[in-house]
């Protein structure tokens, strides 16, 4: 990598992290890992979204990548869309190029992976470099779920650029909203049958993290040690998403489109995880008091519903459906759509329309 500079007070030295896709870790990571990378081309698509902050951080990165030629590409707010795919692979064959920079959120960089995807199906290799701008997604999960909602198993990006200095231009209420959502992925992957001990490691310490940091950087956004504290939670939940994720996202999905202004995706979250701890708690064993002693710090012995209810509370966000203003008349709607849905499969109990109708009512 280098020479390595000396970190400025307070400042760790950057961090390679080689699991599941390259990563590196920092603060000022765009600034120090991405010129080095960028010496392998000398032209890329970038792809971009509306993710809150993410004019500053696109600054950043064309001030760095100035000596390549960029060819940006606006990608609309919300999930990718497999349209996408075919103009994206043809604007790339016209430029020459089989670099994609992704930066942005869910929108940018799901973008670059169906992309890849879709560009691996026809034998070509693709480069997709990440530069994330919020906590919600890193591109490090196994899936991407397009807007049409059916989950595809997509390359991860060969580089991803974590700078937890991109957190400062995140809105406080769209950040606890993310992290909640995130963090809700961390502990349904925990809590799934599916047998892998490094992801449940990784979801428990995401918790954990996720926890302790969230508060201070929502009290304090420019903390910097709670920004990269956050910032690593966020990666850490990530990684733990090879494991699974459960019921909550298969009932969320379906709910997310109906959201009336003001709401946010991971509103849904805390509500909905709160009624399904409920449901499955019979069939988890001990797994959820471990995650509710990890939502406590340790200090508590409520049932992970509480400590989830007491921690969305304290951070601002909904406890009910009802606060959000979802119809009830939708639920058996939502409910079927939910007990079809391939992440209803990861769930510790299976998942009927009925059940889902039953934690639907618990939730609102």
């Amino acid at each position: 990598m280098g020479d390595v500079r000396a970190p400025s007070p307070g400042v760790l030295p950057m961090t390679m992290i080689g699991y599941l896709a390259r990563t590196h870790f920092a603060e000022a990571a765009i600034e120090d890992a991405l010129p080095e990378e960028a010496g392998a081309f000398s032209a890329a698509m970038l792809l971009t979204d509306a993710e809150p902050g993410v004019d500053a951080t696109l600054e950043r990165v064309r001030q760095v990548l100035d000596r390549v030629s960029l060819t940006v590409r606006n990608m609309p707010a919300g999930a990718p869309m497999r349209a996408e795919t075919r103009s994206a692979l043809s604007c790339l064959a016209e430029i020459g190029t089989s670099t994609l920079v992704a930066v942005g959120g869910v929108a940018a960089i799901g973008q670059a992976r169906l992309v890849a995807g879709e560009a691996s199906r026809r034998g070509r290799r693709l480069t997709v470099i990440a530069v994330p701008v919020g906590v919600f997604d890193l591109g490090l999960g196994r899936h991407v779920r397009p807007r049409d909602g059916r989950p595809s198993i997509c390359p991860r990006p060969d580089l991803v650029i974590v700078d937890p200095t991109v957190l400062e231009h995140a809105p406080t209420r769209r950040l606890a909203a993310s992290a909640m959502a995130i963090m809700v992925h961390a502990i349904e992957a925990y809590a799934s049958p599916s047998y892998n001990p490094p992801a449940d490691g990784l979801a428990l310490e995401a918790v954990r993290r996720m926890t302790r940091w969230l508060p201070v950087v929502l009290g304090t956004p420019r903390h910097r040690e709670a920004l990269r504290e956050v910032m690593a939670a966020a990666m850490t939940a990530g990684l733990a998403l090879e494991k699974a994720v459960g019921g909550v996202d298969a009932l969320a999905l379906p709910i997310e489109p109906e959201l009336q202004a003001g709401f946010l995706p991971g509103d849904l979250h805390a509500p909905l995880l709160a009624a399904m701890a409920d449901f499955n708690a019979q069939a988890v064993g001990d797994r959820y008091a471990a995650l509710a002693a990890a939502l406590a710090s340790g200090k508590g012995k409520a049932s992970l519903s509480v400590e989830i209810g007491a921690f969305a509370r304290g951070i601002g966000l909904p406890t009910s459906l009802r606060e959000i203003g979802i119809d009830r008349d939708r639920f058996d709607r939502f409910a079927e759509m939910a007990a079809n849905d391939p992440a209803a499969l990861a769930n510790p109990r299976r998942l009927t329309p009925g059940d889902c109708r039953q934690i639907l009512e618990a939730a609102w």
